[in-house]
C-alpha cells in the first residue's frame, strides 16, 4: 500500500488547519513535551505540574492519522514489521492526541497504525493526552513536527553485537530455532547464525564494525568455539577480499592436520612421540636428530626394528604423497592399474572391456609415509652415534694438508654443507605442501567466484575478446578432458550436451554469450590442479588476469565482489615468483 492510497476503515487524512476545536473540559491539564518549561530546577523537581495523559487501547479503526512529516513511505516495504504485529500485535504505544470533539488524532504511530490495519488487529495500544484549545494552530502544528522528527531521528537502533546475543540467550533459555525465526521475522539459517555470533566474543565484538558479513562472522565464531585460537586471529585481521581465501586455507590446513593426526595414531600406540611439523636438524642444537644421521655404534644403518624396538626415544612425523595407491573402492585393497577400464571414468552405463573392472570401482589413495627423529638428549644411552659427514675426494683432503686440525675442519664443513642440504630439502618440502593446500583453497574460492560470474544475465565487458582469443590460440581448450562437465557445473547445470545446445540455441544474445564463456572457462579450469603455482607459462597468465579483470569490474559496478588474485594465482600469471611467498602469512 503506497502512502498516497487511501485506507478502507479509519480517516487518514491531515486535520482541516485554521479551525479552533471547541475547548476542553477545564479540569483537562495539558503541557506540551516541547514546553521549554523545565521539569528539573537546580537538581530539585520542578513544580511544574506532569501532563494529564491516559493509557488506552484503542481500535485501528478509531483513529484519524493527524499531519506527518512521514511522508513518503510504501507499506509493503515493511513486511517484517506487518508479520509482527500479526503475531504479537503493536507492542510500542502510539502517541495519541484527543481533541475537543472526541476524536482521536494520531501525532506519532501512522505507520503502524495502517499495518495494524492490514493485519486486522482488534486494539492498539497507546498514550493518549489532551489537546490544548488555547494552543494557536500555527504553534501546535510547529510542536508536532518537532516531537515526530524528534521521535523518528532520536530512536536509538540495536546494535548487530546486541542482536546477536540477545538471539543466543533465547537460544541458551530453551527457544526452538523455528520460534525464534518466527518470533523475529527472520530465516532459520540467520538465527542459526546470529546465535553463533552471540555466543562468541570475538565475532560479536566485530559485528558492529560492518567489516565483516553474517556468513564470515559465523566462520569465525565457529573456529572461535573449537579454541582455534589462532585462526581466529587470522580471520579477525585479514583484509575483508582477502577472507574467503584465508578461510578455505585454514579449513584445508585443519584437515590436513587432522588427517595426518590420525595416521599417526598407530605410530602413537606404539610408544613414539608424534611430531606436528617436520623438524629442522640442521643446527647444532636441534632438538630432533635425523635418522640419516645416526648410525649404530659397529657403524650399521638404523634400521625400522630397531626403531622400533626403542620408540620412546623416537619421535614420528608422517607425510604424504596423495593419490598414489590405487585401492579397490569397497575392500581396500590394492589395484594394478593396468586391469581397469579407464575409459568407464563416471560412466556407470558403460560396461568394461573384457578382462578390465570399471573404473567407478577402484579409487586413489594417499599413502603416508613415517620419517623418524632421534629426541637428542636421548642419544647418550642408546647404542647410536652420529655419523661422519661423507666428504668428496677434495673434502678429504686429497694432496692436501692432512693435518689433525685440517681433517676436523673438513668434517666440520663437510657436516655443515650436509645440514645445509638437509635444510635446504626440508624447506622445499614445505613449500611444496603450504603452496599445494594454498593451491586447493584458491581453486575452490576461484571456481566460486565464476559460478558467481556465470550465473549474471550478461557476459562482462571483456568476455567476447577474451573468448575469441583464447578458441584463436588455443584451438583444443575444449576438447581437454572434462571441459564440458566442469563447465556444465560452472554454469550449475547437469543437462547433457546436446540439452545444453538447445539450451544455448534459445537462449538471449546476452545469456548465449555467458554459456560460451562458461564452455572456455570450464576449459581452462580443467588444466588447472593444486600446483599451479609451479607453472607461469603457457595458457594460465592471460587466464587469470582476464579473471583479475573481470574482478576489478564486477567491483566497480553495481556488484560487488572479493575477487582479486591470491599469492598462488599470481605466481601462476607470472606476477611473482613463487620462491618469494611468504610461507608463514
Amino acid at each position: 500500500m503506497s502512502s498516497t492510497e487511501p485506507v478502507t476503515g479509519t480517516a487518514v487524512l491531515d486535520p482541516a488547519t485554521g479551525i479552533t476545536p471547541d475547548r476542553a473540559p477545564a479540569d483537562v491539564l495539558h503541557r506540551d513535551p516541547f514546553d521549554p518549561g523545565p521539569a528539573v530546577t537546580n537538581g530539585e523537581e520542578s513544580q511544574t505540574p506532569a501532563p494529564r495523559a491516559e493509557a488506552l487501547w484503542v481500535r485501528p479503526s478509531d483513529l484519524v492519522i493527524a499531519e506527518n512529516v512521514r511522508r513518503s513511505f510504501d507499506l509493503t516495504h515493511y513486511p517484517e514489521m506487518l508479520e509482527s504485529i500479526r503475531q504479537f500485535g503493536v507492542l510500542e504505544a502510539l502517541l495519541v492526541e484527543r481533541q475537543s470533539d472526541g476524536a482521536l488524532w494520531v501525532l506519532d504511530g501512522q505507520i503502524r497504525t495502517l499495518l495494524a490495519l492490514e493485519a486486522e488487529a482488534a486494539w492498539i495500544p497507546a498514550w493518549v493526552s489532551d489537546v490544548d484549545p488555547e494552543l494557536p494552530d500555527n504553534e501546535r502544528r510547529i510542536r508536532t513536527t518537532l516531537m515526530q522528527m524528534n521521535v523518528n531521528h532520536r530512536r536509538v537502533p540495536m546494535t548487530q553485537a546486541d542482536d546477536t546475543a540477545a538471539v543466543a540467550l533465547m537460544l541458551d533459555l530453551g527457544a526452538s530455532v523455528t520460534r525464534v525465526a518466527k518470533g523475529l521475522q527472520l530465516k532459520r539459517d540467520n538465527v542459526k547464525k546470529a546465535a553463533a555470533i552471540g555466543a562468541s566474543p570475538t565475532a560479536k565484538g566485530l559485528a558492529d564494525s560492518r567489516t565483516f558479513s553474517l556468513d564470515q562472522l559465523e566462520v569465525i565464531a565457529e573456529y572461535e568455539r573449537l579454541g582455534d585460537t589462532d585462526a581466529v586471529e587470522q580471520l579477525s585481521t585479514v583484509r575483508s577480499f582477502d577472507f574467503t581465501y584465508r578461510a578455505k586455507r585454514i579449513a584445508r590446513e585443519r584437515r590436513e592436520t587432522r588427517a595426518r593426526l590420525e595416521a599417526s595414531l598407530l605410530y602413537a600406540a606404539y610408544g613414539f612421540g608424534v611430531l606436528a611439523d617436520e623438524p629442522d636438524t640442521s643446527t647444532t642444537d636441534a632438538r630432533f636428530i635425523a635418522t640419516e644421521q645416526l648410525e649404530t655404534e659397529t657403524g650399521a644403518p638404523v634400521t625400522e626394528d630397531l626403531i622400533r624396538g626403542d620408540a620412546a626415544r623416537w619421535a614420528v612425523w608422517v607425510d604424504v604423497e596423495e593419490n598414489v595407491d590405487l585401492v579397490d573402492r569397497d575392500s581396500g585393497d590394492p589395484v594394478d592399474p593396468d586391469t581397469v577400464d579407464w575409459d568407464t571414468n563416471g560412466d556407470n552405463g558403460t560396461e568394461p572391456a573384457a578382462g578390465l573392472r570399471h573404473a567407478d570401482s577402484v579409487a586413489w589413495r594417499d599413502r603416508w609415509t613415517p620419517a623418524y627423529y632421534l629426541l637428542a638428549d636421548q642419544l647418550p644411552g642408546s647404542g647410536l652415534r652420529l655419523r661422519e659427514p661423507e666428504m668428496s675426494g677434495t673434502e678429504a683432503g686429497g694432496g692436501e694438508d692432512d693435518s689433525p686440525a685440517a681433517r676436523a675442519e673438513r668434517t666440520r664443513q663437510a657436516a655443515a654443507a650436509a645440514a645445509a642440504e638437509r635444510e635446504l630439502d626440508r624447506l622445499e618440502r614445505k613449500r611444496v605442501r603450504v603452496l599445494n593446500t594454498r593451491g586447493e583453497a584458491a581453486n575452490e574460492r576461484r571456481r566460486e567466484f565464476l559460478v558467481r560470474v556465470l550465473n549474471r544475465r550478461k557476459p562482462p565487458t571483456q568476455a567476447a575478446a577474451f573468448v575469441a582469443e583464447s578458441l584463436l590460440l588455443f584451438p583444443d581448450l575444449l576438447k581437454s578432458d572434462g571441459a564440458v562437465r566442469t563447465a556444465r557445473d560452472l554454469l550449475g547445470t547437469s543437462v547433457p550436451t546436446d540439452e545444453l545446445a538447445t539450451t544455448a540455441a534459445s537462449a538471449t544474445t546476452q545469456r548465449a554469450q555467458v554459456i560460451t564463456l562458461g564452455l572456455v572457462l570450464g576449459g581452462y579450469e580443467t588444466l588447472i590442479d593444486k600446483s599451479l603455482w609451479r607453472n607461469p607459462y603457457g595458457r594460465l597468465p592471460r587466464y587469470l588476469t582476464f579473471l583479475a579483470e573481470v574482478g576489478k569490474e564486477l567491483a566497480t559496478g553495481d556488484e560487488t565482489t572479493d575477487y582479486t588474485l591470491v599469492d598462488v594465482e599470481q605466481a601462476a600469471a607470472a606476477l611473482i615468483d613463487y620462491r618469494h611467498i611468504d610461507l608463514d602469512t
